[in-house]
């Protein structure tokens, strides 16, 4: 009881352990050292057996390993027959006898009961030196190994030369007649003649081919269709031999040529009887005489081998359980000595955790009390008041810990909804105040504005100067919006150069005045590193209720609006449905599309491609435009789909296909002989005349085909495969390129795409884009342009946009590219004056 209040009186946690500890130690070193003295003089006869057993089984595995090892040399000698596979499956076989004569002269094998077992080994490791040197024998001998070899080296072959002799000799008497002296029927016989002499090489060939395929033990399938060929060989030289039979009985030909006739329809059949008597030992299980020696004598010798050793293996462990039980009596002392510590260790146990509980347990609940309570908002309850210097150092450090965390969440909450660039709103938090902008201005019954802001040659200053360049002129940009704002307005950054503006209780006209002041502010100068950097803003406005009345539709609404500000460079729009080409109004477009052709209002532009080795123009890409009496110009993807559905897409092409022909011949008239690439539809495909359509085309301009290229995507080609080929062979032979365009977005298969007659593939933009930021897109661009080169084709990429890009690509060895880094789109007016004005020796071409 002293000893226990002595405990409690320390202050100190680690000092009541210590004591503790000192007291635990003491007792287990004289329990150790009593219960080892008593151990030691135990084990020690164990120990000897113990050395033996493990002596022996060490021996038995090497022999089991030995066993495998001349077990693998020999299936080695099967498969491939030589000397030194033999000398290894010997030597295995003289380690093993070596090694288990070592386990018979030990004491131990003397006097146990495994001594027969060893004799057997010993009896079958001879028996089976004694078979595998049969079966190797047999291995080393093809006639043995595989008997139908002696048949396709008996009658076969003999059958095979006379039928090559008397084939020769009758060629040879029509050999030293004239060619003009030729009678027509003599003629006749000569073609047949070598005709059934090719079909007995070509008969012969595929004999060959199948017996040496059936010694690879090839799958079964590749076999039966090699026996097929075989078959239908055979059968047509028969109906050659049948065809001659039939002229010499109707010209009486040549006693030599009938005589070789004759004995050619003799020797025939029995060539194929042959045939089938060596298909018929081939499909025999023993086809290889090898295989029931393996099955019937070495595969049972090998497992007897490892029964015996398995009945070795079970010696020992009888042996080990006769040693274990020895010493299970031992540890039963062991045990009742364990009783008596485990006795004094709970009553240790109960004293530790007496101190334990009073000085250290319930003012950890306590604190962790504390901690839950903090965690769910709820009042702390006062700490508690504990000698122990541990304890306090813990309460102190909680304290401590509330502060930073009511500190670091304050600080999270902003991070979450804020910008990390600007400090201004994210998206998360627009979306938050704008729900909230929306319930009260329903009940004030009022109106607010959302504004989409859309920075302008953003990109191209991202690009050229980099990104720190970038994000300092974002921060500038961020901090011009909060200027020109109210402080109850909301500016937020969205992601890249997109900004968003809440503006509460306004109304139309003083929205479209804000969105001046900030179009205004924002296209001012601005000063970034010693650059004088001026950019555009793009701004889409919505108002509430008129436009959407809830936060996803009037942010969807701004962000239509922005991108026809952009489209149609106005600066500043104001939402309206018309523009919106996902709502009704986009129905009206589509019926203009039947009139459009009539009205002139499909214009196409030319995009440059330009060869990436020395920088000179290749062509350019073809892509139709559509000038929109009401909404302005409609870029394809918004019209081709529908013209595709109501069957406008024939008349369309057919537009296109004329105007680019006579747009080339007129560049090829001015002295540019560049080539236009024209894009085929899947309807393009199905027209029955597309190749006289564009024959007469090109006729009617007097244009040479080679100059125009034919685009088809693998979506297109996989529509129908086979018409696709057709077509695509036809086009070909007019003298037109073909180019399998967006390659890699398809399921096209390498071994169609072979049968193609393509010369070039264009990797889609999709990839090309993003291939500086994303390794994927990269890897896949790398991966084509190999395929490309080693399927002896050509590559464009197309969406190149970037000097990095154009860097990358040319390291790969890339042909040609297409994309905004050379050019937009251009009218034909503006095209013929990039050729007038172009050099190879541009930025790029540098690169």
């Amino acid at each position: 009881m002293t000893t226990l209040k002595k405990l409690i009186s320390f202050q100190s946690i680690r000092k009541q352990y210590l004591l503790l500890a000192v007291i635990l130690v003491l007792v287990v070193i004289i329990y150790t050292a009593l219960t080892g003295l008593w151990i030691e003089s135990t084990s020690s006869s164990h120990f000897n057996r113990g050395e033996q057993r493990i002596e022996v089984n060490t021996v038995t595995n090497q022999i089991r390993r030995s066993i495998v090892a001349a077990d693998n040399a020999l299936d080695l000698f099967l498969l491939s027959p030589n000397q030194f596979t033999r000398n290894a499956f010997e030597d295995e076989l003289g380690q093993t006898r070596a090694q288990i004569d070592s386990i018979s002269n030990s004491d131990w094998a003397q006097q146990s009961v495994i001594k027969p077992v060893l004799t057997g080994l010993i009896s079958t490791l001879d028996e089976l030196n004694t078979s595998a040197h049969q079966i190797m024998e047999i291995r080393q001998t093809a006639d043995l190994m595989y008997p139908a070899m002696r048949m396709a080296n008996g009658d076969m072959l003999v059958a095979n030369r006379m039928i090559l002799s008397e084939v020769g000799q009758a060629l040879e008497i029509y050999n030293t007649i004239p060619l003009r002296k030729f009678k027509r029927h003599q003629l006749e016989v000569y073609k047949e003649l070598i005709t059934v002499r090719d079909r007995w090489m070509r008969l012969i060939n595929a004999y060959r081919l199948f017996l040496i395929n059936r010694m690879g033990s090839l799958y079964e399938a590749a076999l039966q269709e090699q026996l097929s060929d075989v078959e239908l060989l055979y059968f047509d030289f028969e109906k050659g031999i049948e065809r001659l039979s039939i002229l010499d009985q109707k010209f009486q030909l040549d006693l030599e040529v009938s005589i070789a006739i004759d004995s050619i329809q003799d020797l025939s059949p029995k060539w194929y009887m042959g045939f089938q008597k060596v298909v018929a030992i081939n499909n025999d299980d023993q086809w290889r005489a090898d295989t029931p020696l393996v099955k019937n004598i070495i595969n049972p010798l090998f497992r007897d081998l490892y029964d015996k050793l398995v009945k070795i293996d079970d010696a020992l462990i009888r042996r080990a359980n006769d040693d274990l039980a020895k010493q299970s009596d031992a540890a039963k002392t062991v045990s009742t000595s364990l009783w008596g510590m485990a006795i004094f260790i709970l009553i240790l146990s109960i004293i530790s955790f007496i101190v334990l509980e009073v000085n250290f347990i319930r003012p950890i609940a306590k604190v962790a009390s504390s901690l839950k309570a903090e965690a769910k908002g709820h009042e702390v309850s006062e700490l508690p008041d504990v000698k122990a210097v541990e304890i306090r150092d813990l309460t102190d450090a909680f304290i401590e810990l509330r502060q930073q965390v009511h500190t670091r969440q304050l600080a999270l909450e902003h991070i979450a909804m804020h910008d990390s660039l600007t400090s201004l709103p994210n998206r998360a938090l627009l979306m938050d105040r704008l729900n909230q902008a929306i319930v009260s201005t329903q009940r004030k019954k009022r109106s607010l504005a959302l504004l989409m802001l859309d920075l302008d040659r953003f990109k191209e200053i991202n690009d050229t100067l980099g990104h720190q360049t970038g994000d300092a002129l974002l921060q500038q940009v961020g901090v011009r919006l909060r200027n020109v704002l109210r402080d109850s307005d909301t500016v937020a950054r969205l992601g890249g150069d997109e900004f968003a503006v809440l503006l509460s209780n306004v109304n139309e006209t003083n929205a479209l005045r804000i969105a001046a002041a900030i179009h205004e502010q924002l296209e001012k100068v601005y000063d970034v590193y010693d650059h004088s950097l001026y950019v555009g803003v793009s701004i889409g406005v919505a108002i509430f209720p008129q436009h959407g009345e809830t936060a996803q539709s009037l942010l969807q609404h701004a962000d239509v609006a922005m991108y026809v500000a952009k489209r149609s460079n106005t600066s500043i729009t104001l939402y309206d449905l018309e523009q919106d080409e996902h709502s009704l109004s986009q129905l009206s477009v589509l019926s203009d599309l039947r009139t459009a052709i009539e009205k002139d209002e499909f214009v196409l532009e030319y995009q440059p491609t330009v060869t990436m080795s020395d920088g000179s123009l290749h062509g350019a890409e073809a892509l139709i435009r559509w000038n929109h009496p009401k909404h302005g110009r409609i870029m394809p993807d918004h019209f081709i789909n529908a013209a595709e559905q109501t069957g406008l897409i024939k008349r369309i092409s057919n537009w296109v296909m004329d105007t680019a022909i006579r747009d080339c011949y007129r560049l090829h008239q001015k002295g540019h002989k560049v080539n236009i690439s024209l894009n085929l539809s899947v309807w393009d495909i199905q027209d029955p005349n597309i190749s006289l359509n564009i024959t007469q085309k090109l006729e009617k301009w007097g244009l040479p085909a080679k100059y125009i290229t034919l685009e088809i995507t693998e979506r297109v080609m996989m529509a129908e495969p086979e018409r696709a080929r057709q077509v695509l062979n036809n086009l070909a032979a007019m003298g037109l390129h073909i180019v399998i365009d967006d390659f890699g977005t398809g399921f096209s298969s390498l071994v169609y795409l072979k049968q193609l007659p393509v010369s070039m593939l264009k990797v889609d933009k999709s990839f090309v884009i993003d291939m500086m930021q994303d390794e994927s897109d990269a890897a896949i661009v790398h991966s084509i342009v190999e395929l490309a080169h080693n399927l002896g084709l050509q590559v464009v990429a197309e969406g190149v946009e970037s000097d990095q890009t154009w860097s990358w690509l040319k390291t790969w060895n890339c042909d040609f590219a297409q994309g905004f880094y050379i050019s937009e789109p251009l009218s034909l007016d503006n095209y013929v004056k990039y050729l007038d004005s172009y050099s190879n020796t541009k930025v790029f071409q540098q690169s």
